[in-house]
């Protein structure tokens, strides 16, 4: 069974997290009162008893102080910085950013000001914003390399662009080729970019420089374990633990060597361990489920993902996982379409979270909604060999129960397909696939039952041939086109498929949309009639299509293609 792995994939994932951890009330308050010229300083001793309220977390000593502060000087923007930080830290998140938006325009240009509205936009979930407030401050102070490494953290960890991270990195490392910490983030954001030699030879630099960082050693360590070499990452993270042995990633890593060498139940104990040293967070305890699964321990496991749920609700990727084993253990499987349902919701791009959802519909007995997200599943990563595998049971388990339900001649029964369920899970508004419409199907009748099989095979036929088109995938589309297609203008099939070959080879995004989807069996054929919108960089357009489907060698391929 397919799930997402977390080794070492979510620990290198939060690398750059752990290294560059600022308190909150650092976040805001660290550097502006020194650097701002012409402050009086009549609110010099309420902004230092708000400091200390707010570090100590007194939220209601720390916003009298700040507020007595901005009362002895309304020009003071280090007590709006002090509310700001006290609105967030109360979780008043618009009132927090008014405050800094304040403190900004007082303070038009500060570096430090900019870099506090950032790190707070951070705290917030706002990384684009954020990403703004950062180049501002960078544009003011181009040297400075602190704001550049705060940049490449937001793009490693919030905006997912390790790539870009590893450029300005560079840039920092260039500046100042002794800056160990410059290389560290370097050699996490390559290692998380997939450049994992590279990263391992910048941290070799790194560590030349400093034998016993801690977490230099750590990064190393999991530069090892990307490269499976576990055992090098071991002895590394011996090391880590001995400078510091609280570090609670560096014992998170060890569990995961440890794992990868084969020694189980010591990697279990290394999970509890973290677990006792950070136990705020869900991943210990979701990386010991996974190795609980390992040892063929599911009633532990099951219990250390809920846990990990506990912590951690909204992680879709332990949710995946947990659905993953009820589904193998075939126990609370409405559980387990939910939680698979809200992990391919929430990212109807990652093509695991469809197989899994597969996976759940399979266990519990729907077929053809298992075809229909295993076909997604395929359709957005179709050189994985175990969803191809998953998709081919079902597959033909379909197509036999479909043939044997059909009768020899058939009256024409019309079939309203449903949207595929997957679909309407998982595709965003911009790029909505199928729409959904009501079942409408005859009672009773063996006939209209085996059209609604097959009017639902179809729908997810046609469901993987838009995103196949919309992806650009030449071969992938064309591949759903039967031997007997014809061209609609009569053209030659190869003349036909060379434009085709032609037109989706150019550069640029295309989006394809398929709405009012209505299915109607026909014969041995089904027809599948619905609204298409097209548009690309340049074009768009809008029309009524009909696509005749035919069964060829176990699968649904289009016979026919024309305009209504």
């Amino acid at each position: 069974m397919h799930r997402t792995r977390f080794y070492p994939a979510l620990i290198l994932g939060s690398g750059l997290a752990l290294l560059s951890t600022v308190a909150c009330a650092d976040l805001m308050l660290g550097s502006p009162a020194a650097t701002l010229e012409g402050a009086a300083r009549a609110d010099g001793d309420s902004l230092g008893r708000g400091r200390a309220a707010l570090r100590a977390r007194n939220f209601d000593q720390a916003e009298k102080a700040f507020s007595e502060a901005y009362r002895q000087n309304a020009s003071s923007v280090e007590a709006m910085l002090g509310m700001a930080a006290v609105s967030h830290a109360q979780g008043k998140a618009k009132l927090a950013r008014d405050w800094m938006s304040s403190a900004v325009a007082m303070a038009p240009g500060q570096p430090a000001v900019l870099q506090a509205q950032a790190r707070l936009l951070v705290e917030q979930g706002l990384p684009a914003a954020a990403e703004e407030s950062y180049r501002a401050a960078i544009a003011s102070r181009p040297d400075d390399a602190q704001l550049k490494l705060d940049l490449a953290t937001l793009y490693a960890e919030s905006l997912k662009k390790p790539g870009q991270a590893v450029s300005l990195l560079r840039e920092v490392v260039r500046l100042k080729p002794e800056m160990v910490e410059a290389q560290l983030q370097l050699g996490m954001a390559l290692s998380m970019d997939g450049r994992t030699e590279e990263a391992g030879r910048v941290l070799d630099d790194a560590l030349r420089r400093e034998p016993n960082n801690s977490r230099v050693l750590h990064a190393r360590a999991l530069a090892y374990l990307k490269q499976r070499q576990a055992g090098k990452a071991l002895e590394l993270l011996d090391r880590a633990l001995a400078q510091r042995k609280d570090y609670a990633a560096a014992v998170v890593a060890r569990g995961d060597a440890l794992h990868a060498l084969g020694r189980s139940e010591q990697a279990l104990d290394a999970y509890q361990r973290a677990i006792a040293l950070a136990p705020g967070s869900s991943l210990p305890h979701a990386l010991m489920a996974q190795t609980l699964e390992h040892l063929k321990r599911p009633a532990e496991a099951e219990k250390a993902y809920r846990e990990a749920l506990r912590i951690d609700p909204d992680n879709i990727r332990i949710a995946n996982n947990l659905a993953v084993l009820l589904a193998k253990q075939k126990t609370s499987l409405d559980e387990a379409l939910g939680l698979a349902k809200r992990a391919a919701d929430k990212e109807p791009g990652r093509s695991t979270f469809f197989d899994t959802l597969g996976l759940v519909l399979q266990a519990r007995g729907d077929t053809a909604g298992a075809r229909q997200a295993f076909e997604r599943a395929v359709a957005l990563e179709p050189g994985n060999a175990e969803f191809r595998q998953h998709l081919s049971r079902v597959g033909v388990a379909g197509a036999v129960a479909a043939t044997a339900a059909a009768p020899a001649k058939p009256a024409p029964a019309p079939v309203v397909a449903s949207a595929p369920a997957v679909a309407a899970v998982a595709a965003p508004a911009a790029k909505a696939a199928v729409s959904s419409v009501p079942v409408a199907v005859a009672p009773a009748a063996k006939p209209a039952a085996s059209a609604e099989d097959a009017a639902r095979l179809v729908a997810g036929r046609l469901e993987a041939w838009r995103m196949a088109w919309e992806s650009k995938d030449a071969g992938r589309y064309l591949a759903f086109y039967a031997s007997t297609f014809s061209p609609s203008d009569k053209r030659a099939r190869g003349a036909w498929e060379a434009d085709r070959r032609s037109k989706l080879d150019k550069k640029g995004e295309i989006k394809v949309q398929v709405n009012g989807l209505a299915i109607k069996a026909e014969g041995d054929a089904v027809s599948a009639i619905f609204e298409q919108r097209y548009q690309s960089g340049n074009y768009s357009d809008v029309g009524r299509k009909r696509l005749e489907w035919v069964r060829e060698g176990g699968e649904w391929k289009i016979r026919r293609e024309q305009q209504i």
